[in-house]
């Protein structure tokens, strides 16, 4: 026969079954949101990586076609962008933003070399812009 006790401690059990219910479903849940953002993301995050990367690449070898008058500095420069670019990969690897930022250095020394600005760097900022 049930008592007071029994009924009230099945109450009580009750609502840490449904509690601990809703939390286990909503952490799986959570989990595979998680997941499918995350792969989102970093299918983002690597296409603009190679689209940067392929940029520089591209610029290299317009360059090194058609340089006017090539020094042997600024071609040995752009031959190691080009090579830096085209080893690249993509890979989830402790170093990628390291080779990362090597490829983005080469390519701010081969623009030093040739007395080249980004064009953010030429373009004054709008009068519009205020802070």
């Amino acid at each position: 026969m049930l008592t007071c006790d029994d009924f009230l401690d099945d109450i009580a059990n009750l609502e840490k079954h449904y509690y601990n219910t809703g939390y286990s479903s909503g952490w799986e849940q959570g989990k595979r949101e998680g997941e499918k953002e995350g792969r989102t993301l970093g299918y983002k995050q690597g296409a603009l990586l190679a689209k940067e990367i392929r940029s520089h690449q591209a610029f290299a070898e317009t360059l090194l076609s058609n340089l006017q008058t090539p020094t042997s500095r600024v071609t040995r420069a752009l031959e190691n962008l080009r090579n830096m670019c085209s080893e690249f990969t993509i890979e989830n690897t402790e170093d990628l933003i390291e080779r990362f930022n090597l490829v983005k250095a080469k390519h701010r020394q081969v623009c030093s070399l040739l007395n080249k600005q980004k064009k953010s760097e030429t373009q004054s900022p709008s009068p519009d812009l205020s802070f």
